[in-house]
């Protein structure tokens, strides 16, 4: 009887062992997913960084150029006007000319 209760004591404190060693490799193989998962959250947020850090250089460009387009537009609209009166003064005096020559 005593061999039969050391028999199922030892059965008992093995499946206790087991059992603690699979829970031990449950906990591990959790913090290795933990692990990995933060190695995926640094790395995706090291490109979003860079990314917004470039989206913000784009934008800055961006604002720059549409400055720089609507000067652009201002000074050609006055360089037409320019050009429009500049036009009209030369037909004025190329008017002038010619009757100049038709009276002689």
């Amino acid at each position: 009887m005593l061999k039969t209760m050391l028999a199922v004591a030892t059965v008992g404190t093995m499946a206790i062992a087991m059992s603690t060693m699979v829970h031990a490799k449950d906990v591990s193989a959790q913090q290795a997913g933990v692990e990995y998962a933060r190695e995926a959250v640094s790395k995706a947020e090291a490109v979003y960084v860079v990314n917004a850090q470039r989206l913000s250089e784009t934008e800055k460009k961006y604002a720059d150029v549409q400055k720089q387009l609507a000067e652009d537009k201002k000074q050609a609209e006055l360089s037409k006007l320019a050009l429009d009166q500049a036009k009209i003064k030369l037909d004025s005096a190329q008017l002038i000319l010619d009757k100049a020559w038709k009276q002689q």
